[in-house]
């Protein structure tokens, strides 16, 4: 970032398949400012080399299924979604994490274009993963050497989408997957998905649901495994780790979370709410800084939104996107859609 705050583009330098959008600092610079501020958005717990290898070890956790679901109803799916999506597409997906589940939808396009084109066509798909984190940037980038797309790696955050999106060529096939759609405010991130996707893009993305609303039963059991879910020691230590990285020790705070309703403009959301609640005095280094905190303090956190299937259709009428396909599981815990703005 340049001294405005503002994103600058940059060339990795021992990399040529990558743009970097933010400088190294960039996080760290972020996590102490936020914690000045006595908060800990979710995003930066994916930085660094530590931020990748602890989610990577909480997606395969056991204990915290939540993405892993999702991707194998991707893979169970996948044929039916490139029904809808045109040949030779560029693929783009924000928060691409290892980027096994893009990796499901390009072996399905290759194949898709393969079929649909003459031997003497060229197959060209584009693939652009882009994360906060460069470490699992490569790794997407790893993922696929072996297939034949043109790709590209971004560093960046998901906000300077106005000027990430100069390097993709469209049109586009905008992925958001692994639950990520679920942790940014619904109409913030449908319309800065809608501001920025031209015509002849498309919009996919996947979430892990609450199945139904209201106070009976099968709500609480939901409600109640959620809980259990996103408490898991896996994830607990997840949430925990930039302030155990920057020098505190593990009995100086502890993780809260609840499952709470918010307002919105189609009615009550269940949303999780999650802090770290500062038990005596302790203090972290981050570069040059430090940072004190006494107990009692609370470092407000990041969170999930909980939507039912009907409250997602129902955000997205209201940010002008109209549903090409949905695969709704079973159970109604799961869903992916594939959507196009409203011209």
């Amino acid at each position: 970032m340049n001294s405005t705050g503002k994103a600058i583009l940059e060339q990795a330098p021992e990399q040529e398949e990558k743009i970097i959008t933010i400088n190294e600092k960039g996080p760290e610079e972020k996590l102490y400012e936020s914690l000045k501020k006595y908060e800990l958005p979710d995003y930066l717990l994916y930085t660094g080399a530590g931020g990748a290898n602890n989610w990577l070890k909480l997606d395969g956790s056991r204990t915290f299924p939540v993405a892993r679901q999702l991707k194998i109803m991707l893979e169970e799916n996948v044929a039916s979604i490139v029904r809808f999506i045109p040949a030779c597409m560029s693929l783009v997906s924000v928060g691409v994490g290892s980027g096994e589940k893009e990796r499901i939808l390009l072996e399905a396009l290759i194949k898709k274009n393969m079929t649909e084109k003459t031997t003497s066509e060229k197959v060209s798909i584009r693939y652009y993963p882009v994360d906060i984190n460069s470490q699992l940037v490569d790794l997407a980038l790893e993922k696929v050497k072996d297939l034949p797309v043109e790709k590209k790696g971004i560093v960046g955050f998901i906000e300077d989408m106005p000027l990430l999106k100069k390097h993709w060529h469209l049109p586009v096939l905008f992925c958001i997957l692994g639950n990520t759609f679920c942790n940014y405010e619904p109409e913030f991130i449908l319309q800065l998905v809608h501001e920025n996707l031209e015509q002849g893009d498309l919009f996919f993305f996947d979430a892990n649901l609450l199945p139904t609303q209201g106070s009976g039963e099968e709500a609480q059991s939901a409600r109640k495994s959620i809980l259990g879910t996103y408490a898991s020691r896996e994830n607990v230590l997840f949430n925990m780790y930039p302030l155990l990285h920057y020098g505190m020790a593990p009995e100086d705070f502890d993780f809260e979370l609840l499952l709470a309703q918010v307002d919105s403009r189609i009615g009550a959301l269940c949303r999780t709410r999650k802090s770290l609640n500062i038990l005596k005095d302790a203090e972290i280094r981050i570069g040059e800084e430090t940072i004190g905190f006494k107990e009692g303090d609370i470092i407000r956190m990041g969170f999930t939104y909980k939507y039912t299937y009907d409250q997602i259709l129902a955000f997205l009428d209201i940010c002008g996107f109209d549903v090409l396909k949905a695969f709704l599981s079973e159970d109604r815990t799961n869903v992916m859609i594939l959507a196009k703005k409203r011209i």
